[in-house]
């Protein structure tokens, strides 16, 4: 584990404190922190709350907070949301990909460079 990835788990989680339940059952399941197995429950979790209510203001918070911790970031800092949380979001013409469209510029691209 990468001290980058822990941080921004905690700063997410402390930022989110709707994600501490998360977090425990996450270290309690694997008896430690996984950032990257963490961050794909914190893509489920983003998209329960869209699919619940599309207009959550949390949902659009913990996007902004994710753009900005991407485009403050560095390369190898950066797979943690590219590989993590990017990849686990629905494909164009899947439930909830609507999501899709809060995202910022940086996750934007990001994106479609994931293609």
């Amino acid at each position: 584990m990468r001290a980058y990835e822990a941080a921004f788990v905690g700063a997410i989680c402390f930022r989110f404190p709707e994600l501490m339940p998360q977090l425990q059952e996450h270290i309690d399941d694997y008896d430690g922190l996984l950032p990257h197995v963490f961050m794909g429950d914190v893509t489920r979790w983003v998209l329960q709350r869209f699919h619940d209510d599309p207009s959550d203001l949390t949902v659009r918070q913990v996007l902004d907070f994710i753009e900005t911790a991407f485009e403050r970031a560095t390369g190898e800092e950066r797979e943690i949301v590219g590989t993590s949380f990017l990849e686990n979001l629905p494909r164009p013409g899947e439930e909830d990909d609507g999501v899709r469209a809060l995202l910022g510029t940086a996750l934007q691209n990001q994106l479609h460079e994931i293609g």
